[in-house]
C-alpha cells in the first residue's frame, strides 16, 4: 500500500475543509490531511509547537494548501514568515483561495508560492497540482 501523502491544509472554513477532503478522495489521493485553522496554527505546525508539538504525529508536510483570508495571521503573512525563516523546512505551498485577483496571484508568487488555485479545487486540479509538485 502506498504511503499517505502528508498535507497541511491551512483553512478556517469547515465547508471549504469538507470540499477539499471530498476532492482529495474523489481524486483517489491517499492523504493524511492536518488542518491549521489560521496562520498562527500553520506556523505552529511548521515549527512543531502548540497542538502540533508531537513531531512523530505531525511530521513534515509534503505539501501545504494555504488560504489567503485567515483570522489572526493571513496567508500572505504566513508566506512572509516562511520566507523570513529558511531554517524551517517548508513544503511546496499551493495558495488555495476564493480570490482570483491578479495582484494576489503576483504577490503570492513573489513570496514563494508554488501554485495558485481558486476554491473549490476540482479533483483534477488537485491531481495535476500534486503531480507538478512531486515532479519538481
Amino acid at each position: 500500500m502506498a504511503e499517505a501523502l502528508r498535507i497541511l491544509l491551512v483553512e478556517d472554513s469547515p465547508v471549504d475543509i469538507f470540499f477539499f477532503r471530498r476532492a482529495v478522495n474523489k481524486a483517489g489521493i491517499v492523504a493524511q490531511t492536518h488542518i491549521a485553522a489560521d496562520g498562527v496554527e500553520a506556523i505552529n505546525y511548521l515549527t512543531n509547537r502548540g497542538q502540533f508539538s508531537d513531531a512523530a504525529a505531525f511530521g513534515p508536510a509534503q505539501v501545504m494548501f494555504l488560504d489567503l483570508k485567515l483570522p489572526h495571521v493571513n496567508g500572505f503573512e504566513v508566506l512572509e514568515w516562511v520566507r523570513a525563516h529558511p531554517e524551517h523546512a517548508t513544503p511546496p505551498i499551493v495558495v488555495l483561495t476564493s480570490s482570483d485577483e491578479p495582484e494576489d496571484r503576483d504577490r503570492a508568487a513573489n513570496l514563494g508560492a508554488s501554485l495558485f488555485l481558486t476554491k473549490p479545487p476540482s479533483p483534477d486540479q488537485l491531481l495535476e497540482a500534486l503531480r507538478n509538485l512531486t515532479r519538481a
